[in-house]
C-alpha cells in the first residue's frame, strides 16, 4: 500500500506542495516527505503523535518546517 501524493504545508507565509509517500509499516504506517535533497520519515508514536526521523542525520531539516509538516499530517490523519 504505497500511495504517492502531494502534502500541502503552510510555512513562512507560503503554501508548499511537498512530495510524500504513505507506506504501510508493520501494524502502522509512516509518511516519507521529500525536502530538497533528503527524505524525512514521519511516524506515529505510542500516543498517536507524529515524530520525524531524518534519513540522513548529517543533514538536519529546518525545525520549524518539520513542525509545520507534523501539524499538517496530524490535521489530515487524526
Amino acid at each position: 500500500m504505497d500511495e504517492i501524493f502531494e502534502l500541502p504545508v503552510h510555512f513562512n507565509g507560503q503554501n508548499l506542495l511537498l512530495p510524500a509517500q504513505l507506506q504501510a509499516w508493520g501494524y502502522s504506517h509512516r509518511i516519507l516527505v521529500t525536502l530538497k535533497d533528503q527524505t524525512v520519515i514521519f511516524e506515529p508514536d505510542e500516543e498517536r503523535n507524529y515524530r520525524a526521523v531524518s534519513s540522513d542525520p548529517a543533514k538536519t531539516p529546518e525545525v520549524q518546517l518539520v513542525q509545520a509538516i507534523i501539524t499538517t499530517i496530524e490535521s489530515l490523519f487524526k
